[in-house]
């Protein structure tokens, strides 16, 4: 099944890693297509705005606006020429610039939920403190705004194929390898590690089992959610979903521990000493109480470079 990939980029030094992050992780897979997209902000009214189609929207731009447009444009072409070189077919890569009014993050999520993408790819900016209570940034109203699409933020130099997933036994450990199985279950070069923290700050919540009924069906859930004791199925859950993804088994390894204070710190450790380029992690709804992974994400992005993180749900 082909997966798409709604990758949000602009010609800036945050965005630049992103294709080189995607060449290396999907090359040679065949079954994906990038969708490249560029949002350029519009700053007329926006009411007008949602009453013109592109092309009339194109000739209200200023001068300024329209040398950015005009660049964008160039920068996709050239983007989509390196993936052409390096083996990707052209019907794998689909470029496009757009205009907006309304706000790029916004823009982003309603393209990605309209066009039923697997997944969004972003750029981490690193904002001074006066910035972030000024404007925000894209990537985090993206990640704050937006619970359906799976959003990977890309930072930093990424070469190492080694993914890292913390698990515990909730329903959004379950997507977030479901997600990952689906992505990357044909990836010849990934090594996966679930990682289930016993810091003295790890909190775990055991759910019931009639919670996973919906998605997972009751016979799979009796069968394979039953763990060593107490209904702890940190392990066994993931793994069966990778083994029925067809991921081989030898690529995939547990680790537990209780070194560290919390889990936050701990993952930061492991990303900055075990050499993983990728983190994999579901998120709580924002009225669930999110125990052990509350704030991870956060600390994740602010402590460590050269890794992306995936967060889903």
């Amino acid at each position: 099944m082909t997966r798409k990939i709604l990758v949000a980029v602009e010609n800036t030094v945050y965005c630049r890693k992103i294709p080189q992050y995607l060449r290396g992780l999907f090359s040679g897979d065949i079954d994906v297509v990038f969708y490249f997209h560029t949002v350029v902000p519009h700053y007329g009214s926006q009411a007008s705005g949602e009453l013109l189609d592109q092309q009339d929207i194109l000739a209200t731009l200023g001068n300024t606006e329209r040398k950015k447009f005009s660049g964008c444009k160039t920068h996709l072409l050239e983007l989509k020429e390196e993936f052409l070189k390096n083996g990707f077919a052209e019907n794998q890569i689909e470029i496009e610039v757009s205009i907006s009014s309304g706000g790029v993050a916004h823009k982003i999520i309603h393209m990605a939920i309209q066009g039923k993408f697997d997944a969004i790819v972003i750029g981490k900016k690193n904002l001074g403190l006066l910035e972030k209570v000024v404007s925000g940034s894209i990537s985090s109203t993206i990640l704050d705004q937006n619970d359906r699409i799976p959003v990977w933020v890309v930072n930093g130099d990424i070469h190492s194929n080694k993914v890292l997933v913390p698990v515990d036994c909730s329903p959004h450990t379950l997507d977030a390898i479901d997600h990952l199985a689906f992505i990357l279950k044909d990836n010849p070069l990934v090594e996966i590690t679930l990682f289930h923290s016993c810091s003295m700050l790890a909190q775990e919540k055991i759910y019931p089992k009639d919670l996973f009924y919906e998605k997972w069906g009751k016979e799979w859930v009796d069968e394979h959610l039953q763990g060593d004791t107490d209904g702890h199925f940190h392990f066994h859950g993931p793994e069966q979903i990778l083994r029925e993804a067809d991921f081989p088994m030898e690529r995939v390894h547990r680790l537990q521990t209780s070194k560290g204070i919390e889990p936050g710190q701990q993952i930061v450790s492991m990303v900055k000493n075990d050499g993983y380029g990728t983190v994999v992690m579901g998120r709580r709804h924002k009225d669930i109480s999110k125990g052990i992974f509350q704030g991870v994400s956060d600390r994740v992005l602010a402590n460590v470079s050269d890794v992306a993180l995936w967060v889903v749900g």
